[in-house]
């Protein structure tokens, strides 16, 4: 190795292992932003006064000054062309947000000018200017909301943002309206989806800890992404930590329907399913795999009995122990090192582990068109679950120039079991009963990893670039599924009847291995020049972003079949049994192979394209009136290409201008008006043809190979007042309109699919209070802040020419957040109640022959406690999630033509049903 190296490589290891404490001094940190531009100012002289010496602003207009505890300052911020700010009373506190530190141009550049103020005031003047002078209609939570918060995740967070919910805990819901519809950035970088199967950004990954601010930007603007209209949230991390961070998390869960219960697992056991990775005791055996698909079946019986032995017996199950509570572990670290000459080094990283248990029964009906029952199932199902999730940035400062290495890695691994019992009427009086099990293992996640810097060499020029590699997979190896009847008199016993090799059944005695990769690299850069028109400052910008992503899938679906020319039927006994029926001797006694089902089979490549360039202005006009405007261009190409299938490749060029006016009615009032253009872009899955059988649910997806590309316009319009530091009030009104919007469908028979409606409209109302009741001259009610953010959201859908009175697919017609927060002066503990209901949705469109299937609304509440302790290193934090684990609900709408979309008893029939009970957390987290 360079030996010039190892002293920088050793230096590394060291501040990344290891983080000094310092006894005596410690320090105050903060960033200088221009009112006049909203952005960061480098090169800034920071001062404490009565001390030798001071600090520049890097790129970003951050700066670390060491002190002294204890002892109070006067900071001084100066600079060329720069009113001087004088700020009193200025201490080092570990616990403190860095400061934000506001200047202005001086306009009479002959005369010193001093400001001075508290720094009190200050942080409430900065907070106001950099919310007000956004030149975005965006909704957001700072650093100081999320310190003070229990918030341990991303996910967490979201839930406080105006018009924001979040799914499965993970997934952002924006306005309302279906995930598809919002793109996800880390940084300035997009982040590839963490599923496989759809768009959508598993939050839950990102500890709070690593965020300086969150936003969501909710109209378009040119240096944004195009596909989206919904919203785009950017989370920005921290680069130089201002304190040192070494915090190790540890939470145990107990659920009500889980922790102490009786559990059951299925085969087989790998060696690493408890780290949350797959062995090799699932894969399909090699004779097989070399000949699947249409070739297997053409050689002798014989070969095809013996190479059917070789797939693992493991359709059996076994009780485990009793459910212990689920664990988390989570260690955050990170230091900024002060180099010479103003460089400084930071690093943060985070390494997380959870293991845990859900167990949920769930019950699935089906009705025919006359609201006759026709068959239910009853579904005991059991999950075992191992996460694994990291987080590592380095950045490194020097003069007006800042670059940094930034990665995300997260794996999940759900090993599931399914028992489940079901009844038919469907050919009554020739109903039957029949018991089933589902054995299935799912391994999905992602890493990603991008290079970005930010230079401003001077005379307001500031260039940005990044270049990242990523890679996301799902890999479920031997999904298991085998189902035995019995006719109408269950003492008759249980059978199981199989086809020929030529018709095998999925849902009889299947076998599925599914196989995606897929490889994500994007490259992007912008420039952009500060000047000014007379009095005012302007702002030009341009830049590009391009992807390229490359999707490898296989997907090998099985079924166990007879080898005669009429099938076999097995009557099960103690010899036959779900664990014991394909055995060897068994295989060769029933004359039984395996055979490919073609339906549920695919192997396919596909990749995407897409160069995007945008231009962009920022013009103010006044004191009180400013437009940022431009056109954003993007060219997308994408591929597939599946075996025996029509290849797909289209290609579009976009053109999507927008405009946002912003009119200050005051100092802390604005009013904005916004329209802008946008897509929405099938995804690979959606295109593939090939069809999934989902057993959770007893549906079958197919893709449609012959989807286009959504096109909407939208349109905002907005007020917003900020009355002090961490408080708003905004409402807002806005409109959209697609074309061809993407849409899955239900098409009767326990099919689902994908197809484009002609058209559709949205338009909604959005309101967001957050206040603190210190108004009200109660030293107790000071100190609690009450927020509420609701969306009401209507619309309208043109499918095949026919007008429809149903929302949008994955549409809620209304949203509603709510919140106490109780944080008292010393922040010793605190204490928060979170309230989420979401409107009736619509999951999936009814159409040919088909019904809309709605999810009704649930109303969940949330309730967090945390106490600091041993001078604020440990914090104890109690969680009541989901208090009133209300059921999750499907239901028939039998009725397109009516505009009351929730549930009606009397008209409506429910077909799911299940309930993951009250989780109650204990975590503690220790700052060493």
């Amino acid at each position: 190795m360079n030996q010039a190296k190892t002293p920088l490589l050793t230096g590394l290891l060291l501040l990344l292992f290891y983080i000094p404490a310092l006894a005596q001094t410690g320090r105050i940190t903060g960033k200088v932003w221009n009112t006049e531009t909203n952005a960061p100012v480098p090169g800034a002289s920071v001062v404490l006064e009565g001390r030798q010496g001071g600090v520049s602003t890097d790129v970003d207009g951050q700066f670390f000054l060491t002190a002294e505890r204890g002892k109070w300052y006067t900071l001084t911020v100066s600079g060329v062309g720069l009113v001087t700010r004088r700020l009193d009373s200025v201490t080092v506190n570990a616990n403190a947000t860095p400061l934000n530190v506001l200047v202005t141009t001086n306009q009479k550049s002959l005369q010193q000018v001093v400001v001075s103020t508290s720094i009190r005031r200050a942080s409430v003047a900065s907070l106001y200017s950099i919310q007000k002078n956004s030149s975005a209609i965006s909704d957001g939570i700072s650093a100081d909301i999320i310190r003070r918060s229990p918030d341990k995740n991303t996910g967490d967070v979201l839930k406080r943002v105006s018009g924001a919910s979040i799914q499965d805990n993970k997934f952002v819901i924006i306005r309302g309206i279906n995930e598809r519809y919002n793109v996800a950035m880390l940084n300035n970088a997009p982040l590839p989806s963490t599923e496989a199967d759809k768009k959508a950004f598993a939050f839950n990954i990102l500890p709070s800890s690593l965020v300086d601010n969150l936003t969501i930007y909710k109209a378009a603007t040119p240096d944004l992404p195009g596909d989206f209209s919904g919203g785009a949230v950017k989370v920005q991390t921290k680069d130089f930590p201002s304190q040192p961070i070494s915090e190790l998390s540890v939470s145990l869960g107990i659920n009500s329907k889980t922790t102490g219960k009786n559990f059951y697992k299925g085969q087989p056991n790998g060696k690493y399913d408890g780290l949350g990775y797959l062995d090799n005791s699932r894969l399909i055996p090699g004779p097989y795999y070399r000949q699947r698909g249409a070739e297997f079946i053409n050689n002798t019986a014989d070969y095809k009995r013996e190479v059917t032995k070789m797939f693992p017996n493991t359709f059996g199950f076994q009780a485990a122990r009793q459910s212990l509570p689920a664990i988390s572990l989570q260690y955050t670290g990170g230091n900024t090192r002060l180099l010479s000459n103003g460089r400084k080094l930071g690093a943060i990283f985070s390494l997380g582990y959870g293991n845990g248990r859900a167990v949920s029964d769930r019950n699935r009906d089906e009705y025919d068109v006359n609201r006759t029952f026709q068959e239910g199932y009853t579904t005991a199902n059991y999950e075992d679950k191992a996460n694994l999730s990291a987080l590592l940035s380095l950045a490194y400062s020097y003069g007006r120039s800042k670059i940094a290495w930034k990665t995300v890695y997260y794996n999940e691994f759900v090993k599931t079991l399914a028992q489940r019992k079901g009844y038919s009427e469907v050919n009554d009086p020739n109903f039957f009963y029949s018991r089933s099990v589902n054995n299935e293992v799912s391994q999905n996640g992602l890493v990603h990893s991008v290079v970005e810097g930010t230079h401003k060499p001077g005379n307001g020029w500031a260039i940005d670039w990044m270049g990242g590699v990523g890679y996301t997979y799902r890999n479920q190896p031997d999904q298991k599924i085998l189902s035995f009847k019995s006719a109408d008199n269950v003492d008759a016993g249980y059978s199981l009847s199989l086809s020929t090799e030529n018709s095998p059944a999925i849902r009889t005695a299947g076998r599925i291995y599914s196989f995606l990769g897929e490889w994500i690299y994007d490259g992007g850069f912008s420039v952009s020049k500060t000047f000014k028109l007379g009095e005012q400052v302007q702002k030009w910008q341009f830049g590009s972003l391009n992807v390229y992503r490359d999707r490898s899938v296989n997907v090998s679906a099985l079924g166990y079949a007879g080898l005669g020319d009429k099938g076999v039927t097995i009557a099960e006994s103690k010899e036959i049994s779900f664990g014991t029926l394909f055995t060897p001797d068994n295989i060769d006694r029933y004359d039984l192979t395996v055979a490919n089902i073609a339906n549920n089979s695919t192997d396919y490549t596909a990749n995407a394209l897409l160069n995007a360039g945008y231009m962009m202005l920022d013009n103010r006009f006044s004191e009180k009136l400013k437009a940022t405007w431009g056109l954003r261009v993007e060219r997308y190409r994408q591929k597939l290409n599946a075996q025996n299938k029509t290849p797909i490749d289209v290609e579009n060029t976009d053109l999507l201008p927008s405009l946002l006016l912003t009119y200050a009615l005051s100092n802390r009032t604005n009013l904005r008006l916004s329209g802008s253009r946008a897509v929405n872009r099938p995804e690979f899955r959606e295109l593939a043809s090939y069809a999934v059988y989902d057993y959770d649910n007893n549906l079958s997806v197919t893709g449609n190979p012959g989807l286009k590309r959504a096109q909407n316009t939208n349109a905002d319009l907005r007020f917003e007042f900020f009355p002090q530091s961490g408080e708003i009030l905004s409402a807002s009104l806005f409109y959209k309109y697609f074309t061809d919007p993407i849409e899955q469908t239900n098409l009767g028979n326990n099919n689902l699919g994908y197809d484009n409606a002609d058209n559709a409209y949205v338009y909604g109302a959005e309101i967001e209070v957050r206040k603190k009741l210190d108004f009200t001259g109660s030293d107790w009610l000071s100190h609690l802040t009450v927020y509420t953010n609701a969306a009401y959201i209507k619309g309208g859908v043109q499918f095949n020419g026919q007008n429809l009175k149903s929302p949008m697919q994955g549409q809620s017609p209304y949203l509603i957040n709510a919140g106490l927060l109780y944080v008292p002066e010393n922040e010793s503990w605190s204490m928060n109640v979170l309230y989420n209901r979401i409107g009736p949705r619509l999951q999936f469109r009814g159409v040919r022959g088909g019904f809309n299937i709605f999810e009704n609304p649930r109303n969940v509440l949330d309730v967090q406690v945390s106490k600091k302790l041993l001078k604020d290193k440990l914090e104890l934090k109690l969680t009541l999630s989901d208090l009133l684990a209300q059921p999750f609900r499907w239901y028939y709408k039998y009725d397109p033509s009516t505009t009351h979309i929730g549930y009606d008893q009397a008209k409506d029939a429910i077909i799911r049903s299940f309930t993951f009970g009250t989780t109650a957390t204990i975590g503690l987290r220790y700052n060493f």
